[in-house]
């Protein structure tokens, strides 16, 4: 499973991706308690609902059940202007 990173969410995990080879996450939920173990600065982030998920380029907006062949992608919300 590879997970990609975007925008200020990179400055917080200071790398472009993650790749969970052994025991990867099944679904988003448990996705999201992984990446605040590794990166506990991404918690508040997840309770005020700002950042976004797509799975395989494709934006999800809720609990999904994930494979280890899936490639995530997170990012804060796009803003106009």
């Amino acid at each position: 499973m590879k997970i990609r990173y975007f925008a200020w969410i990179r400055d917080i995990t200071k790398k472009d991706n993650d790749v969970i080879d052994i025991n990867h996450p099944k679904t988003l939920e448990e996705l999201k308690d992984y990446l605040e173990n590794m990166y506990p600065e991404l918690k508040k982030h997840f309770l005020q609902d700002v950042i976004r998920f797509a799975v395989n380029q494709e934006y999800v907006s809720k609990n999904l059940n994930l494979k280890p062949i899936d490639e995530i992608a997170i990012f804060p919300p796009v803003s106009g202007g």
